[in-house]
């Protein structure tokens, strides 16, 4: 498999309109973004490809994480150090921020508590930074107990990775393994791996070393069929 091969699905393309809107000062307007889907869909790796091009602050969430850890974690990320303190936490973000303006993605954030993504919108309503939660399923349920939080994201801010369609996955195999996929073969590895990106994957690599053993390039219906044991 080719290292560094970032598909630009669907949902990238509308991940990325979505971040030109929020960041935009003049066109666009402030607001706090929701990003979802189920695991493996490719929701991290969207982010962590924003956050490279684009600069900003990049955190996982961890699990149990206290305010002062949180808000330790954050700065550390705008700032460079870990002010002792949660208020003077606070305030050095929002310092940093509103003399840089960045976006906050805030990965697994269904972890965190409801008066952590509070902290979120103290330092959003202030700085006026787009920040990104991203999360599975039951990550919209949790905002929308907080109606201060909810109101904060636009309709158009409110994202769901949906599962990859059938020219995303024949444009990977393509760009990460040199396969060529025929249409029937297209259509298995879609229902196996239901769309989702990480099984896609584990399906490449699985595919690449059966191609090269048989010293070919292109997938066909019949070795489509044989990742999961089964008939095509």
């Amino acid at each position: 498999m080719r290292k560094g091969v970032f598909l630009e699905s669907d949902n990238v393309t509308a991940f990325r309109a979505a971040l030109n809107l929020a960041g935009d000062s003049e066109k666009g307007r402030p607001g706090m973004m929701i990003l979802t889907g189920e695991t493996g869909i490719g929701k991290t790796m969207a982010a962590k490809n924003a956050h490279s091009e684009r600069g900003g602050v990049y955190l996982r969430v961890m699990e149990g994480w206290s305010q002062h850890d949180f808000l330790q974690a954050i700065a550390f990320e705008v700032c460079g150090d870990r002010p002792h303190g949660s208020g003077k936490c606070k305030r050095r973000i929002i310092e940093e921020l509103d003399r840089e303006h960045r976006v906050i993605y805030m990965d697994e954030a269904d972890r965190l508590d409801t008066n952590r993504l509070e902290d979120l919108r103290d330092i959003h309503d202030v700085t006026g930074c787009p920040i990104v939660l991203i999360g599975e399923e039951g990550l919209p349920s949790k905002v929308g107990g907080r109606r201060r939080i909810d109101r904060r994201i636009p309709r158009e801010y409110r994202l769901k990775f949906e599962p990859l369609s059938a020219r995303d996955i024949s444009l990977y195999a393509i760009e990460a393994s040199g396969l060529t996929l025929s249409p029937e073969a297209v259509a298995i590895i879609h229902r196996q791996t239901r769309g989702n990106f990480r099984d896609l994957h584990n399906a490449m690599l699985s595919l690449e070393q059966m191609a090269a053993a048989a010293g070919i390039n292109q997938v066909d219906a019949a070795m489509a069929g044989r990742l999961a044991g089964g008939r095509s």
